[in-house]
């Protein structure tokens, strides 16, 4: 079971369950073989370490988008209860021991960084840049602001198939969310602003003014948000 809330800069643990197929029985009806109790112990020797280091170092999960970080060997004991033998003829409770192969791997997230994460970034900036265009020259402002959502909303297409489609938000989702929330957010101050410009001399110093802090606080907001997600 996977995961990907912290997609694309994930670790994910994949375990290897192997079973020994023999299991430990005090009751001596059901015992193998008959008539004795038994136990059943799983120990691996050093041979099967020695096997994962050799793959940690030479293996094709690179080939896939992964890289293997570290390898582990644990015992585990499943105990069924309602266990159904087919040569007795009965069902009564039984455990069995087995080992886990544990694999952590980590996402390989270079393409991700390079072909989504400072695309969509670089998008945004452009429409960002709108909050520069003096304030009374409301076309250009609009005209480069929509054009840039325009151009984040095509460019997620481009990109939706490399992004899990999952029922909850994982963190390039929410990176994209973000971004397609501050790529409105000059549109829709142009469009504020268009009811107070050109009035009055002083009503035009106090639009510019606030245009200047949005346009500061309002990037650094984004940064500490991103960070947020990614770092968090």
């Amino acid at each position: 079971q996977f995961n990907f809330k912290r997609f694309p800069f994930d670790t994910q643990t994949l375990v290897i369950n192997i079973k020994s197929g023999a299991h430990s029985e005090s009751n001596i009806k059901v015992s193998w073989p008959k008539g004795f109790p038994s136990v059943t112990f799983v120990t691996p020797d050093k041979g099967a370490y020695i096997g994962l280091k050799k793959y940690l170092d030479n293996n094709f999960l690179n080939e896939l988008g992964w890289s293997a970080l570290s390898t582990n060997i644990s015992s585990k004991l499943f105990f069924d209860k309602n266990y159904y033998d087919y040569y007795l003829d009965k069902t009564f409770s039984r455990s069995e021991n087995s080992i886990d192969l544990n694999l952590e791997i980590k996402r390989n997230s270079a393409h991700y960084i390079f072909k989504i994460i400072i695309p969509v970034f670089l998008i945004l900036c452009v429409a960002w840049s709108v909050l520069w265009i003096p304030t009374p020259k409301l076309d250009a402002r609009l005209t480069t602001s929509i054009v840039a959502l325009l151009s984040l909303i095509a460019y997620n297409f481009v990109f939706e198939g490399d992004i899990p489609k999952l029922d909850y938000l994982t963190n390039l989702d929410k990176y994209i969310l973000l971004s397609y929330i501050f790529c409105c957010i000059p549109t829709f101050i142009s469009i504020g602003f268009s009811r107070f410009i050109q009035k009055t001399v002083k009503m035009q110093k106090r639009v510019t003014k606030i245009n200047s802090h949005i346009r500061k606080w309002g990037a650094l907001i984004y940064l500490i948000i991103t960070m947020q997600i990614f770092y968090s």
